[in-house]
């Protein structure tokens, strides 16, 4: 079921965004919806490293890679 919902943006890039839309026989609309469902899609889909480590990380499950990555340089170094 499509639905409407207004944004607010430059009248520049409104105009430019309808150009393009137009040479590629599409509406601004689409263009940004299917922005938005890779957006989704792509951030639904990464995945961390340390989420393979299954067992010994427990800990750590909903640490980012570079959280995890921090403290164990922290542990090594601050010895």
């Amino acid at each position: 079921m499509k639905t409407t919902l207004n944004l607010r943006f430059d009248r520049n890039v409104i105009e430019t965004a309808k150009e393009y839309a137009s040479k590629k026989q599409t509406s601004v609309s689409e263009i940004v919806e299917t922005y938005l469902k890779k957006l989704v899609a792509r951030d639904k889909e990464k995945e961390y490293a340390s989420d393979k480590l299954v067992g010994i990380l427990k800990s750590y499950k909903n640490l980012t890679d570079e959280e995890v990555k921090t403290l164990y340089l922290k542990g090594k170094h601050d010895a």
